[in-house]
């Protein structure tokens, strides 16, 4: 227990300093050095020199040591330092002084690819300001072009403007990235690479691991089941889409997407049951040590995935010295380690969550268990005490103990409360192991040639729990009350509420040993295996026959935001999906959500034009889907922002063909395409030639049409009706989102729509749509995908049917 006190005192000492800091008691050269080695060696001198039988004395002399010590690590290293004409942040710019640089440097991290931008982390070494070129150290967080193609290692040469971390209302960015080491930014720049290559071969070698396995859950999995997994098996939780990603905080379900300790303990489980055997207890411990440090630097090593990374190794090393490993000493140590390293981890929410649901888990799983079976016994007898105990341990038990410990501080930071978080859990948790072992089996039966089918047939399992847990959390978070905003949570209450709980602690469990909580593994797992398997292949068949083609042509008008995107499925199920919207995670999670689960192929992708709001969503496309061709217009050769959806078809090899008016596409089942536009001549010199040059093409089933007008406006309006072609159709999908450079009146007389729909953004800045267009269309049936989310067309050729999201 002695390392708990020397721990708590530490980490006291770093918040004392923080304090001090602030109150500006505590500079970067006040106290001095020497003051500081005089304070510490008598300190130490005074806790040595004491007699043995003053135990008491010389543990609260070793407290107040490790508190200065504490004190003296946060000045080293504090929140916001001292700068000098060295450190880059130096010349990070303000609200009222623009600082336009050009920074040199090493990508010093995997960049993160998000939606609209690519984040790269670069260790400045030059700077040029003002013409004058000089020698700088630090970093700064550069945001790239969403489809660049930088990597670790490469060096860039940034031009913009350098400035400092912004602070929101109920977010301090600037102190996020500070506890990283990060105090610069960089928007919007222009970025250049130097060199390719630089770095260590180790992290090379790791993050193209990463980019594989990534790559591979992709192809096994669809949207948004694929970037769970990604979450829960690799830390990157980019791809999970915001409403899904509020579900889970709505219902304090986000950390099963959270690298965990329960990640670790399946890792080390593994390693050790296999090395030991070939290898024998001495030789195979360093090498799971040394799988354990691999995994948690694969996945990003952040404060929480660090702090259960220690853990475990701490917990193999106590087994292979055959000592008992006691999981709050263990806590401790990772604690003060992790804080050593960096003061600045002990204000990370991560850190502080994951160590406080550990904490709840050592201090609580074992009372409410007994309490649990106590009331069991008296209520149901023994025969049933054994049955419901486990299943109550492992949904309500677990999640009971940990919420006692960070209920306060989610209120605290998030300032809202989950009244729902006991039932989903309780419905979720007993499958998140299975995700984990048969999702990690199935990603690294991938990397294997020859091996993919089984691979895939492998990855239906942990799809299954993931389908499950999707719609277990979004139907619970939708329901009345799920989750309560609170409001600012005075920290004044947060401390009272911990020591309360502390003093509580101490008088239930005074004089009581602590004792490593651990799950205990299912029995008879060969016929409960067998079951399961058959369970999930009868189920797997029964939603396959739900999923399946049912002889109806769908039309999907996807709920992509500002943006277009379209989903056609014909009666016997092929597919062709005209345009991606502006945000690849968006489009990725919609065709998760409205393919079949086991469809990872796309006949037809069509590209209107080369607008980011139609175009973006299906640059990495291909990483997902095999595409059997592509069409567009021929204007999309004349952009320079076509080139990375260029290079995309170029990488794989994906045959392209230019569209123009008189062309028809058979699709099978009856189901046509004509296209209607763009002239064998393209419209030049327009008001927007890109869009003036958008693909128009007529859907044709049986009796039924849609017209899909992309982005045309007026001039492309013009063309079509001087054409002679038909355009007479029932739907219209509204171009330009309802711009009021389109949808004209003489257009709309020639389509005479009955239904129109619009796809557009909720809020957007643009006015869209126009009210001069939603007044031509008065007399119309409108559907939006801002109010209505995704509109799901529905006709046998002879009759129409309209589903909403919303």
């Amino acid at each position: 227990m002695t390392l708990i006190y020397w721990t708590g005192a530490w980490l006291a000492g770093i918040a004392i300093a923080h304090w001090l800091w602030q109150l500006g008691w505590l500079t970067c050269n006040r106290p001095s050095p020497a003051l500081w080695i005089a304070l510490v060696g008598g300190n130490l001198a005074a806790a040595i020199g004491r007699q043995p039988r003053l135990r008491d004395t010389r543990r609260l002399m070793l407290a107040a040591l490790f508190l200065l010590l504490g004190i003296w690590r946060y000045q080293s290293h504090p929140m916001w330092p001292c700068l000098t004409p060295d450190n880059l942040a130096y010349y990070n710019g303000d609200a009222h002084t623009r600082a336009w640089v050009t920074v040199e440097g090493m990508v010093v991290d995997d960049p993160d690819v998000r939606d609209r931008y690519t984040g790269l982390r670069v260790r400045a070494d030059r700077i040029t300001i003002n013409g004058v070129r000089r020698q700088v150290t630090g970093l700064v967080l550069v945001r790239a072009g969403r489809f660049s193609e930088y990597a670790y290692g490469d060096r860039v040469r940034a031009t913009g403007l350098l400035e400092a971390p912004p602070r929101f209302e109920d977010f301090d960015y600037r102190a996020y990235l500070a506890r990283q080491g990060i105090r610069s930014i960089m928007p919007r720049p222009r970025v250049r690479r130097l060199a390719r290559g630089g770095g260590s071969p180790f992290w090379h070698v790791l993050y193209e691991i990463r980019h594989h396995a990534q790559r591979n859950i992709a192809r096994l999995l669809p949207e948004p089941e694929a970037s769970l997994l990604t979450g829960i098996l690799l830390g990157v939780e980019a791809g999970i889409p915001r409403d899904l990603y509020n579900a889970f905080n709505a219902t304090a379900t986000s950390h099963i997407i959270v690298i965990s300790g329960f990640n670790i303990t399946i890792i080390a489980g593994l390693l050790m049951a296999s090395l030991h055997r070939l290898l024998g207890h001495r030789l195979a411990t360093p090498l799971v040590l040394g799988g354990i440090a691999t995994y948690v630097l694969l996945v990003g090593a952040d404060a929480a995935v660090t702090r259960a990374g220690i853990m475990g190794a701490l917990g193999v090393i106590a087994l292979q010295l055959g000592r008992q490993s006691t999981a709050i000493i263990s806590l401790a140590a990772s604690a003060l380690f992790m804080t050593a390293l960096n003061p600045l981890t002990l204000w990370d929410i991560g850190f502080q969550l994951s160590s406080m649901a550990t904490l709840g888990l050592i201090l609580f799983v074992p009372p409410l268990q007994a309490t649990a079976e106590r009331w069991t016994i008296r209520l149901l007898g023994d025969a049933w005490t054994h049955r419901i105990v486990p299943f109550l341990n492992d949904g309500i038990i677990v999640t009971l103990a940990a919420q006692i410990t960070t209920a306060p501080l989610v209120v605290y930071y998030f300032r809202r409360l989950s009244l729902i978080s006991l039932l989903t859990n309780l419905l979720i948790l007993p499958i998140q192991p299975y995700i984990m072992t048969w999702g990690g089996a199935a990603v690294l039966l991938a990397f294997v040639p020859g091996l993919r089918l089984i691979a895939q047939a492998i990855a239906y399992i942990p799809w299954l729990c993931l389908a499950y847990t999707v719609w277990v959390v979004e139907t619970t978070a939708r329901m009345p009350l799920a989750s309560l905003n609170i409001g600012r949570f005075h920290p004044m209450f947060l401390g009272s509420y911990y020591i309360g709980l502390g003093v509580l602690m101490v008088a239930m469990h005074r004089g009581v040993e602590w004792r490593l909580w651990a799950r205990r593994l299912t029995h008879h797992l060969p016929s409960k295996v067998a079951t399961g398997i058959l369970s999930i292949a009868a189920i797997l068949v029964w939603i396959g026959a739900i999923q399946g083609p049912d002889g109806l042509l769908h039309v999907f008008f996807l709920d992509v935001g500002q943006g277009d995107a379209i989903l056609i499925q014909t009666p016997s199920g092929h597919q062709v999906l005209i345009d991606g919207g502006p945000s690849p995670a968006q489009l990725a999670w919609q065709l998760g959500r409205h393919m079949p689960f086991w469809d990872r192929g796309i006949d037809i992708v069509a590209l209107t034009h080369p607008d980011s709001d139609h175009m973006n969503g299906l640059v990495p496309l291909a990483d997902r889907y095999q595409i059997g061709m592509v069409i567009g217009s021929p204007i999309t050769d004349r952009s320079p922002e076509a080139r990375p959806w260029l290079t995309t078809l170029r990488h794989h090899h994906i045959r392209r063909e230019i569209a123009q008016r008189g062309a028809r596409i058979h699709m099978g089942d009856g189901v046509w395409l004509d296209v209607l536009h763009p002239p064998a001549h393209l419209l030049l010199n327009t008001q927007a030639d890109d869009n003036n040059n958008s693909l128009v093409v007529r859907l044709g089933y049986g009796h039924i049409c849609v017209l899909l007008t992309g982005d045309a406006e007026r001039e492309a309006e013009l063309s079509m009706i001087t054409s002679g072609q038909p355009l007479r159709c029932p739907i219209l999908k509204v171009s330009h989102h309802g711009s009021a450079g389109a949808t004209s009146p003489e257009f709309l007389a020639a389509v005479m729509p009955q239904i129109a729909i619009f796809q557009v953004g909720r809020d957007n800045p643009f006015g869209h749509p126009a009210p001069a267009v939603l007044k031509r269309l008065a007399h119309t049936r409108i559907y939006r995908t801002d109010r209505d989310g995704t509109i799901e067309l529905i006709t046998d050729g002879v009759h129409i049917w309209l589903r909403t999201e919303r």
